[in-house]
């Protein structure tokens, strides 16, 4: 690795910190801050860009490309140039290339997944009415004390979470928000007595057979 290779690394890496220790000032400000949605009335939706580069996507992307760059240099180990030639060597940069790499894959999978169910869809908060205004791509939810029969949540556990809640409305209707979809936090904060229900799930992927079977089960 040379001088400008060790440079972008370095930079790299402070400036995912940099940019972690700005979103947690800002999570804070949004969630027991003056511009918290429990105090003024607000709308969260979140962009591409803002979903795709949160801190741990950063982290992610930084173990595949050091991934490929290990894998990159396992030609060179057979080079006839190569002093000493040892076969371990080669095998050595795959198994790194192999554990760097896997957990990219696992992720961006469930990320893309998720973000399928994230897209497009507006909370806004309103304190005074206490009510709360979902915004789906086809539909629209105005939720007050007592709409929601129940809370379904299934996650990953762990640091690197993911998980998602099914919402069970009275009139029968229910809909998915991904613990990816900013502003969730503040819907049991509005409303405090609603029944909820724990699942943990080590790979959560989200089908569309997911809400039709919690459905099943309400009947």
């Amino acid at each position: 690795m040379d001088k400008n290779d060790s440079f972008l690394l370095f930079a790299f890496i402070f400036g995912i910190f940099g940019w972690a220790i700005w979103s947690l000032l800002r999570y804070t400000d949004d969630t027991i801050g003056k511009h918290s949605a429990l105090k003024i009335s607000r709308s969260y939706q979140i962009t591409v860009f803002q979903y795709f580069t949160r801190f741990e996507n950063l982290l992610f992307y930084y173990f595949g490309l050091s991934g490929l760059y290990c894998l990159s240099k396992v030609p060179s180990t057979f080079s006839s140039s190569v002093y000493l030639y040892d076969w371990r060597i080669s095998v050595a940069l795959i198994f790194i290339s192999f554990i760097l790499i896997s957990p990219f894959i696992g992720y961006s999978y469930l990320d893309l997944n998720y973000w399928k169910y994230t897209k497009n869809i507006r909370i806004t908060y309103h304190p005074d009415e206490k009510t709360v205004e979902i915004d789906f791509p086809e539909k629209t939810y105005l939720i007050k004390e007592g709409d929601i029969k129940n809370i379904e949540t299934i996650s990953s556990g762990g640091r690197v979470r993911f998980g998602y809640s099914i919402y069970s409305l009275i009139n029968g209707d229910s809909f998915i928000l991904t613990d990816r979809t900013p502003g969730t936090w503040a819907i049991q904060e509005y409303f405090k007595k609603i029944p909820f229900l724990w699942t943990e799930k080590r790979f959560p992927v989200i089908k569309h057979e997911s809400l039709v079977e919690s459905n099943l089960i309400e009947k």
